[in-house]
C-alpha cells in the first residue's frame, strides 16, 4: 500500500510545477519587444531621415519597426493625425528579430500632431509621436 501512495503524491506534486512551467513558456513567447521610429525613407533595411518633426513638403513618411519575440505573427501600423485614425497597415512578422515598415502619404492639410502605433492583437506595443509642420 505504501507504493501507490508515494506515486499519487509524486504525481500531485509534479502537476502544479508543470502548469507553472507551461504558463511561463507562454508568457515568454507572448512578450514581443518593439523598437520603432518615423522617418523620410527606408534604404538597405534601415530607416533614413528619422526625426520628431517633419515638413509637410516631404509628402510621405515611413514607420519602421524592429520586432523581437513575435515570429510568425501579425502586427499593424496604425497611423493617426490629431487623434483621428487615418491609416492601418497589417504586416506579417516572419522571424525574430524582424524588421518591417509601412508608409503614409501625407496629402493636403498634413500639418498637425501625428503618431504611428505598433499594435499586436489589439494591444499597443509602441507608439511613435511626431509633428508635421
Amino acid at each position: 500500500m505504501y507504493w501507490p501512495a508515494v506515486f499519487v503524491l509524486a504525481v500531485a506534486a509534479a502537476t502544479p510545477t508543470r502548469a507553472v512551467a507551461q504558463e511561463q513558456a507562454g508568457a515568454a513567447k507572448a512578450a514581443a519587444a518593439v523598437d520603432a521610429a518615423v522617418g523620410t525613407g527606408v534604404a538597405d533595411r534601415a530607416l533614413a531621415g528619422a526625426a520628431e518633426s517633419f515638413s509637410a513638403s516631404v509628402g510621405k513618411l515611413y514607420c519602421f519597426s524592429k520586432i523581437e519575440n513575435a515570429a510568425d505573427s501579425d502586427i499593424e501600423h496604425v497611423w493617426y493625425k490629431d487623434s483621428t485614425e487615418v491609416g492601418r497597415v497589417k504586416l506579417h512578422v516572419g522571424g525574430s528579430p524582424w524588421r518591417t515598415h509601412s508608409s503614409k502619404n501625407l496629402g493636403e492639410n498634413a500639418a498637425g500632431n501625428w503618431r504611428c502605433d505598433v499594435v499586436q492583437d489589439g494591444k499597443v506595443l509602441k507608439s511613435v509621436a511626431f509633428k508635421v509642420e
